[in-house]
């Protein structure tokens, strides 16, 4: 069973229609400003959790129809909320664990989104996740990925606000007391794990506003770290 089989409707109602306040108040505009163009394009999202995005994506991008779109989550639970909730009547929606190999043809997508996806796996899993990005991207297209900053993780574990559950998987704190995989891992490790995939990219460190900070006072403790890590990548030449 997925880990977010456990927590899904919690993580619902936690995230609601916009993904929690980082993700309302920053991410999600940060996100949508590095996507150009959607018209005519075949689009993948991994990990979309209860699908709230996309129906952000098309409303962004209204009036450009996209030629495919397919909404992916690992939890078969949080794919059906998606489904209830956020049902987008053209989109694909299917169960896909990024730890496995994708059930689509080389070279299917102009765009894949990965958000807060790849912190939350192995970096053997991670390897696999990427050649398949790799195989499954166009030869001009994006991969926009969105991770937990390791800045960011680094000071909950110097906190001592990450600890293992009873499987021994590393979790860190979330909203109302839900607890969320995640795996340390330095941004250089990223950057390595990505240029041997094949891909070029540039990095942008993503902070939290003050408005962030007076809905979730307990992230000031962390400092001026990113909450953070964007990676837009393409396909090294």
């Amino acid at each position: 069973m997925s880990y977010y089989d456990g927590i899904a409707k919690k993580w619902h109602e936690i995230t609601g229609f916009r993904g929690g306040a980082f993700k309302r108040l920053v991410l999600n505009g940060f996100l949508l400003d590095r996507i150009p163009d959607i018209a005519g394009w075949a689009i993948l999202e991994l990990g979309a959790g209860n699908g709230y995005f996309m129906p952000m994506v098309l409303e962004r991008f209204s009036g450009q129809t996209p030629e495919r779109f397919v909404i992916t989550d690992m939890s078969s639970k949080l794919l059906h909320i998606a489904q209830r909730s956020f049902r987008i009547p053209e989109a694909e929606y299917r169960q896909v664990d990024v730890r496995a190999g994708f059930p689509f043809d080389s070279g299917s997508f102009d765009l894949i989104l990965a958000t807060m996806v790849f912190n939350e796996v192995s970096d053997s899993a991670m390897k696999k996740a990427l050649s398949e990005c790799r195989r499954v991207l166009g030869e001009t297209g994006t991969l926009l990925l969105t991770v937990t900053h390791p800045r960011f993780v680094e000071s909950l574990h110097r906190r001592g606000e990450t600890r293992q559950d009873r499987n021994g998987l590393l979790t860190m704190p979330a909203a109302d007391g839900i607890r969320l995989p995640i795996f340390r891992r330095s941004q250089e490790r990223y950057e390595a794990m990505l240029r041997r995939a094949g891909f070029m990219f540039e990095s942008h460190d993503v902070h939290a506003l003050p408005e962030v900070l007076r809905e979730k006072p307990g992230l000031r403790s962390a400092g001026n770290v990113p909450l953070a890590l964007v990676f837009r990548c393409r396909i090294a030449r």
